[in-house]
């Protein structure tokens, strides 16, 4: 049995790097987990000559990013079911555009939970920076995130920046269609050829070119994941216990509410509610907070 680390899966056929090389396997019949992006697998030999190498089993997951896919037919938080998109990631750096596709910080708001849900630091790569349009003002996330970079992949503006925040580690790229995901890594790295497509229509929003997670190398001890773009990202499924966790600003204050299952909504002696009024918790973040606690409920 040998070791590999799987670097593209479309569909049944899963590529692997095994000894240096890429590898298509044969997932085993019936697996679960099923493999992604960034798991470490067991890999066997074909049963016969010329059959691919089998993957047999998903080895422990460090850490998942992962999306929440709504049961239409259960109309509780429980319906929801997770979707893995990578795994044994150490940083998620969320790619926004200054413009073209319209930056929405609340999709920010809404990779930050996932990301910090399966074990991952966030950083924000904001691309597109030789457009002639001002920089968003991300003041109320620099405490909240590894590093927030500006950078150009048409220019190279501020790559070096993104290398030093990406180096030594494995991370993936996630982001909105059109942000320039897929042009980053090609700049990172002249001898990767990762598709690229043009924002288009009357709203300038990205259109899909990249069809499938895959795992780029760019020296030996850094690889990017570069992801399909999303366009829209439902979080109905979490648990309203955990939803606070994921808000850091809000945790501390939490300690001092009157109920320990207290939502931060409603009830009465809540400190969440206190602090916002105060203005020590920004609301626009507690506003999100909010959004989230009754998406699909």
């Amino acid at each position: 049995m040998s070791t590999a680390t799987v670097i593209e899966v479309h569909g049944i056929r899963v590529t692997v790097e095994l000894d240096g090389d890429a590898v298509r396997c044969a997932p085993a019949p019936d697996m679960n987990p099923y493999p992604v992006v960034g798991d470490h697998v067991a890999v066997e030999a074909g049963a016969n000559d010329g059959d691919p190498p089998v993957i047999t089993e998903v080895l422990h997951r460090r850490t998942t990013l992962a999306r929440l896919r709504q049961d239409n037919s259960r109309r509780s938080r429980d319906g929801a079911q997770e979707h893995v998109l990578a795994a044994n990631v150490d940083l998620a750096v969320i790619v926004a555009a200054i413009a073209r596709p319209p930056f929405h910080p609340r999709f920010i708001d809404r990779y930050m939970v996932l990301a910090q849900r399966g074990g991952l630091d966030v950083a924000v790569a904001l691309n597109k920076a030789d457009l002639d349009e001002p920089l968003p003002d991300l003041t109320l996330y620099r405490d909240l995130v590894a590093d927030i970079v500006s950078v150009s992949a048409k220019t190279g503006e501020g790559l070096g920046d993104l290398r030093r925040l990406i180096g030594d580690k494995t991370v993936i790229f996630t982001g909105h269609s059109g942000v320039g995901k897929s042009s980053l890594v090609n700049a990172l790295n002249a001898e990767i050829d990762a598709a690229v497509g043009e924002v288009g229509g009357k709203r300038g929003q990205g259109r899909h070119t990249t069809s499938r997670s895959s795992l780029y190398k760019l020296d030996d001890s850094t690889a990017v994941i570069d992801t399909p773009g999303i366009r829209s990202l439902s979080l109905a499924g979490i648990p309203a216990d955990e939803l606070g966790d994921l808000f850091p600003e809000l945790e501390g204050f939490a300690e001092g509410c009157r109920f320990r299952d207290c939502t931060h909504n409603h009830e009465p002696g809540c400190a969440v509610k206190t602090a916002v009024e105060e203005g020590e918790i920004p609301f626009v973040r507690y506003e999100t907070y909010l959004r989230l606690l009754h998406e699909d409920t």
